[in-house]
């Protein structure tokens, strides 16, 4: 183990020990940026520009001052370049950590005044920075907090905050770490391995794999690291590790072992400021995980009173308390949403073929939860609002299935409803109902507080009483109003004042609403709050006044970052901050699937309907609509399946915009639509595409006509979409027309054409396939009526120059009719003779012809081409031949 040791000009060199004989040191635990000192710069003697080489300066001096010699410091006291080294250093870093004199937390976003002597005098000046520093959600910082015995806290100026004795209930709070394994009183191993592991469910790593990695000192195990295994594979050599080194009961079940999450599925982090409602949280866990039977429990009120907020603070205590939980989060804003979460959480479950088109993802979730196999599970299904998402058929069907039907009933599960209507809450879950009201005063103030940088304005009890009577004590209200307060540093009065100018516009956004007047009133309420707030970015951040206004034009949830308008780089990280900072919009947590680096965020409804009444009064709506549609087109191709990890994540977003009908002309809906379209065939989504292409040609053919080249492409589309539900004959029909149409209008070999031909060619195939195989079924092999359809399917077979298929069924055939029918049966001597004619242009034809393309080529016999004889066997007439 190398440690560093101050010399006499204030520089540092470098000592190394064994092990076992190490002398007594202190360590640094801190978050890396871009700019540390490497191994190879200290022993360069470079390096001393870079801002990290103010921790190794501030690490020496409290050594020196704890008189201590020696100190570690990870960046640069081992040598990364030699795998073997950095090996060992990862394996051993728990037990360095532990061995440890003394660990300095060096916290960089955590600042106190220079006036200030004495920082832990005056918590209140830090604490809230102090609970959202950075160093409390990575992975490694887990085992540094937990292995030393003695742990201090210090700012970015060195300034002492206290220790983690002193500073225990604080970390606690922000942690949920036992206070037992924070005091070091009980041994790690005394904790149940899924508790261990819950610990780091949230925390992130710049690498995948060390989400894994961090935790190996936690159980005291020893693994080789293999970067670029991915987290599921070390997670999986993890748990076998620990099943290996354990004898314990709970560990001889594998399965256990697998379900075990190491990381939450919910694509929220827990909410720090939550507060109150502790009554509700009551309600909620006795109904809930009181019995062990199938649960299901809606969460009813106004919007903005923090229903989400309720049932991701319960999903968090459900998984402390048992932490094999796993937690599902579905919105039910839209069938699409709701089918996207279920494809995430297949993905979570390793559900074989969950990715793949075609596939029936919300069956195969239902049925695999069903199985209990899983563990037991929490799903939340946010904003339910309109009842018929998930009650109502599928597009009007009384045949098809609803939503709910995919909803799994296992024993093991349980299920929260969150929304807003009276009437969905009473259809979902009829007597398990908790009706979520306004916060109480000493709840709204405690949010308030929370949320407050300036906690001496709380002083004025006066002025916040009337400002949480004014914001009718919504959570959502409170949170926007606070964070102006903050952003601009003045008082409740001031922002009272604003709040009460009429040029808050209040009778502009409340007389956009019929509902019941209490909320209108509420509708009011966040209208103004919002007003006051986008009037300050509109002068302060005009690109995030421009990514408000976009939001406001496409689906509120999963909004990727990518989906917003280009910009620099700097610039947008800054818009995206002031909107976050504001309260408009929320971050989700990346899940694995997603792809990396991608960022994706939500925009609380009302928000984004205050941003569109905005729109609307000045003028401006169809102009944003407009650039969203714009932008969409950009990202979203004509189906296909390159770049399908990226592009399905901006589908739902761009079926949103094409369903507007006051912002967009016709044609540029049809234009979005036919892409949406062409999507869902690739995703196998073929119902929902016939819908969208049905309402393209709609539009086509009624302003363009029937003989325009976009119409005949959208009946293609229809035709394409049909046959992948399976209903050949009305495929075979839409293709015919268009067929038929392409030809008289585009010509016989224009490749629209060809595409159509191609597509008959396949249908006709598919059909005849369909109609063999239940007739086999149904008469019998030898059945004459089957025997009709192997020589049929033959005759096709062969007319697409797909000889061997071919030869197979016409032997079938011919054996067939001459055991049944004889062998001078007109029909027997057909078969046999259009036999013959195949095998005879099988030896015409040598070429390799790749099936399913039809191909034009040139005869030299004067009957035209191959193509135009296979089309005259199959019914088709070609308008001219050409040679």
């Amino acid at each position: 183990m190398r440690l560093l040791r101050r010399k006499s000009n204030d520089d540092f060199e470098l000592a190394t020990f064994d092990a076992d004989d190490l002398p007594p040191y202190a360590i640094l635990s801190h978050t890396w940026t871009d700019d540390e000192v490497t191994y190879d710069e200290l022993i360069a003697g470079t390096g001393k520009n870079k801002a990290g080489y103010n921790k190794i300066r501030f690490c020496g001096e409290r050594a020196t001052a704890d008189n201590l010699q020696y100190f570690w410091v990870d960046t640069c006291c081992i040598d990364k370049s030699i795998n073997q080294e950095l090996q060992t250093a990862i394996n051993s870093m728990f037990r360095w950590y532990q061995r440890a004199s003394k660990c300095y937390v060096y916290l960089l976003d955590v600042q106190v005044p220079e006036e200030v002597i004495d920082a832990q005098s005056f918590r209140i000046i830090w604490a809230d920075a102090f609970r959202r520093s950075r160093w409390f959600t990575r992975g490694w910082t887990l085992q540094e907090l937990l292995a030393p015995s003695t742990v201090e806290f210090f700012s970015k100026d060195g300034k002492p905050l206290g220790s983690k004795i002193s500073l225990e209930l604080e970390i606690h709070g922000i942690t949920k770490l036992p206070v037992g394994a924070l005091r070091g009183q009980q041994s790690l191993s005394e904790f149940s391995v899924p508790e261990r592991m819950s610990w780091a469910a949230n925390r992130q790593t710049t690498y995948k794999e060390d989400k894994v990695y961090c935790l190996l000192g936690i159980f005291d195990v020893f693994l080789p690291l293999i970067y670029g295994e991915g987290e599921e594979y070390a997670s999986q050599r993890l748990k076998e590790e620990i099943q290996r080194r354990s004898g314990r009961k709970e560990w001889r079940d594998r399965e256990a072992l697998q379900d075990l999450p190491v990381s939450s599925p919910l694509p929220f982090s827990r909410n720090e400021f939550f507060v109150g409602r502790e009554d509700q949280l009551q309600s909620l866990e006795k109904l809930l995980f009181g019995q062990d039977s199938h649960q299901r429990v809606t969460i009813f009120g106004l919007g903005g009173c923090g229903k989400s907020a309720l049932a991701l603070e319960c999903a968090y205590r459900a998984i402390i308390k048992v932490a094999k939980y796993l937690v599902f989060w579905v919105p039910a804003i839209s069938q699409r949403s709701f089918e996207l979460a279920y494809r995430d959480i297949g993905v979570l479950l390793h559900l074989p073929g969950i990715t793949d088109d075609n596939t029936d993802v919300m069956r195969l979730v239902k049925n695999k939860l069903d199985l209990g196999s899983s563990g037991d599970w929490l799903m939340i299904i946010d904003n339910a609002d309109d009842a018929s998402v998930l009650l109502s058929e599928f597009d009007g069907d009384p045949k098809s299935r609803r939503l709910s039907d995919y909803l799994p009933r296992s024993d093991r599960g349980k299920i929260i409803f969150t929304t807003r209507s009276r009437k969905a809450a009473e259809n979902l879950t009829q007597s398990n109902v908790i009706k979520l009201g306004d916060m109480d005063g000493t709840e709204a103030r405690q949010l308030m507080a929370q949320h407050l940088s300036e906690k001496a304005l709380l002083k004025d009890e006066a002025a916040v009483d009337e400002l949480l009577g004014l914001l009718a004590y919504l959570p959502l209200a409170i949170v926007q109003a606070t964070a102006f307060i903050n952003s601009n540093g003045i008082s409740m009065a001031d922002y009272i004042a604003l709040f009460r100018e009429p040029s808050t516009e209040a009778r502009l956004f409340s007389k956009h609403f019929e509902d019941p007047s209490r909320y209108r009133e509420m509708e009011s309420t966040i209208a103004k709050t919002w007003h006051i707030s986008f009037n300050q970015i509109l002068k302060q951040d005009r690109l995030a006044a421009d990514y408000l206004s976009f939001m406001a034009c496409i689906d509120r949830v999963n909004i990727p970052l990518s989906l917003l308008p280009p910009g620099d780089s700097l610039q947008q990280i800054e818009a995206i901050g002031t909107l976050k900072g504001h309260a408009f919009i929320t971050e989700r947590q990346r899940l694995p699937q997603q792809l990396k680096g991608e960022k994706f965020f939500d925009i609380h409804r009302l928000v984004q309907m205050a941003s569109m009444w905005w729109l609307q009064e000045h003028g401006k709506w169809t102009i944003w609509a407009s650039k969203a549609a714009v932008r969409l087109e950009e990202l979203v191709p004509y189906g296909g399946h390159e770049r399908k990890e990226a592009w399905t994540a901006y589908l739902s977003h761009a079926v949103h915009v094409a369903g507007f009908d006051d912002a967009l002309d016709e044609t540029a809906k049809a234009s979005l639509r036919d892409r949406v379209g062409r999507c869902q065939e690739s995703l196998g989504q073929y119902l929902a595409a016939e819908t969208t292409q049905r309402e393209v040609l709609a539009f086509r053919t009624k302003s363009l006509g029937k003989e325009h080249i976009d119409t005949l492409m959208s009946m293609n589309q229809v035709g394409v979409a049909l046959d992948g539900q399976g209903k050949y004959k009305e495929a075979e029909s839409m293709y015919r027309q268009t067929l038929a149409t392409s030809e008289r209008v585009l010509g016989v070999e224009h490749p629209d054409t060809l595409t159509t031909m191609n597509n008959l060619a396949l249908v006709l195939d598919s059909q005849g396939k369909q109609t063999l195989a239940t007739r086999e079924k149904v008469l019998g092999v030898e059945h004459p009526d089957t025997l009709t359809s192997v020589y049929c399917l033959a005759h096709l077979l062969a007319s697409r120059h797909r000889y061997d298929e071919s030869t197979a069924l016409y032997e079938r055939a011919c054996a067939g009719y001459n055991a049944t029918l004889g062998k001078d049966h007109p029909t027997t001597r057909a078969c046999r003779q259009h036999y013959s004619q195949m095998l005879s242009s099988q030896e015409q034809d040598p070429l390799d012809v790749p099936p399913d393309i039809p191909q034009w080529r040139k005869q030299t016999n004067g009957q035209g081409s191959r193509l135009s004889r296979g089309l005259a066997k199959i019914g088709l007439r070609r308008s001219k031949d050409h040679t």
